[in-house]
């Protein structure tokens, strides 16, 4: 039996902390209903924000530049969803979010790698230099 899984991208924004005239830009990852945000650390003028079409107004060349970082968020998003469907994996707002941010790999600690090496190395080096890792 399918189950139908509901996928969605939206950006935002929200007033600076730091200066009320500036808003900053966050993108929303949305999957059955589960949320997931995260700041694009960007930002613009209030007046600059289109919030009916989720982009920067205006045909500048800074907003061209803003409007097509956007676009590849987005285009990236997707493709970590693409990825994650494709690998059988868990999906969620958080599994896409950290699969963009590259944070879904495990790395080793550096007492693995050492064990590693070690176990490795054993029939290769003599025991004396062994001695020293």
């Amino acid at each position: 039996m399918k189950t139908k899984s509901t996928f969605t991208i939206i950006f935002f924004t929200r007033k600076s902390r730091s200066n009320s005239k500036r808003l900053s830009i966050y993108a929303r990852i949305t999957v059955n209903g589960k949320r997931s945000e995260m700041s694009l650390k960007r930002s613009i003028d209030q007046n600059q924000w289109e919030s009916t079409k989720n982009r920067v107004r205006g045909n500048l060349e800074t907003a061209r530049i803003l409007n097509a970082y956007l676009d590849g968020v987005y285009n990236k998003l997707l493709q970590c969803h693409k990825e994650l469907i494709e690998e059988d994996k868990v999906l969620s707002s958080d599994s896409i979010k950290s699969r963009y941010l590259g944070e879904d790999d495990h790395s080793k600690t550096l007492k693995e790698l050492i064990d590693y090496h070690n176990g490795n190395m054993i029939h290769v080096l003599k025991a004396g230099t062994m001695k020293n890792y």
